[in-house]
């Protein structure tokens, strides 16, 4: 999936215009092994980052600094660093997924201090991913980012380039109408709606809560239904609320806290990456992410509410 992917988006965006129809032997086998791995065919962030990552020092930890990637557009420091950057953040989300699941199991059993323990957890490992986040410009030039790394990871939906979005020949079941799906972004990772899942962190029924909701279509099926599972499952948020306990309040608030932190980090990396190179831009005006969203809007109001959310 991770090679059709990449040469599914050079094949649009390498040229000057996209084109509307891609040709049979590209479109059906990309459409063929998206059904397999339970994905569209365009290119996605497992595709893009999760899967898409070799160790140097094969003995060496998976962290920026040992890791480089398997596939690239163009190549270059600033566009490997920003794929990286995100790769390093999926590792340290590892312990934060294993202590969201803890933690949900410290509430069946009604374990207080087990679950100071698997909060605690989960801090340390939100906080380790922010600190990977906030090494973003290190080695990636918004500049750069903007017109090198940023145009091949376009999707086909709300791009006034492809209004019709783009016909996949020979795939019977689209029935030779133009489809329309999302481009690669960060939305695409199951990490943060996890944490918002266990932390009991609400989002406003409205179109950005439906956009994210519709991201959960470009995840491996696996990372939906561990999201569904963290959001039915039982409540944390609840239960330090009625266990009045202070340490085991200020450490849950302390994982709210860095949640925000992380979507003020991005919200500030839109800024500066996308909005502030897109308005310096001529014809360029707009606010748009990848994923074809006013990103902005979206980034500015899920910051607030999870700021509102401490106990």
């Amino acid at each position: 999936m991770l090679v059709l992917s990449y040469i599914g988006q050079s094949y649009q965006w390498s040229d000057v215009k996209p084109a509307t129809t891609l040709p049979k032997k590209l479109a059906l086998p990309w459409y063929e092994v998206g059904k397999l791995v339970g994905r569209p065919p365009i290119l996605s962030y497992q595709s893009y980052a999760s899967d898409n990552w070799r160790r140097i020092d094969p003995n060496g930890p998976i962290e920026c600094g040992n890791i480089a990637l398997q596939q690239c557009f163009l190549g270059g420091q600033d566009e490997e660093w920003f794929i990286l950057i995100h790769i390093d953040i999926e590792k340290k989300a590892g312990k934060a997924l294993k202590a969201i699941e803890d933690a949900q199991g410290d509430v069946v059993s009604s374990d207080a201090d087990k679950l100071l323990i698997s909060l605690t957890k989960l801090r340390d490992s939100l906080a380790a991913m922010y600190s990977v986040l906030c090494r973003m410009p290190e080695k990636c030039d918004p500049y750069i980012y903007f017109h090198r790394v940023r145009p091949y990871i376009f999707g086909w939906r709300n791009n006034p380039s492809l209004p019709n979005g783009v016909i996949y020949e020979g795939v019977d079941e689209y029935k030779g109408v133009g489809q329309t799906f999302r481009g690669e972004t960060g939305a695409q990772s199951a990490i943060i709606p996890a944490a918002d899942g266990v932390l009991g962190i609400d989002h406003e029924k409205d179109e950005l809560r439906e956009y994210l909701m519709e991201m959960r279509q470009y995840m491996p099926p696996q990372h939906v239904k561990f999201i569904e599972a963290v959001e039915a499952g039982p409540s944390v948020r609840a239960f330090v609320k009625s266990a009045n306990s202070a340490k085991l309040t200020a450490i849950f608030n302390e994982c709210v806290e860095i949640v925000a932190d992380f979507r003020a980090k991005h919200l500030e990396y839109a800024g500066t990456y996308i909005h502030a190179q897109a308005q310096a831009t001529p014809g360029n005006p707009s606010a748009v992410g990848t994923g074809g969203t006013p990103f902005m809007v979206y980034l500015r109001k899920h910051r607030d509410e999870t700021k509102s959310q401490t106990l």
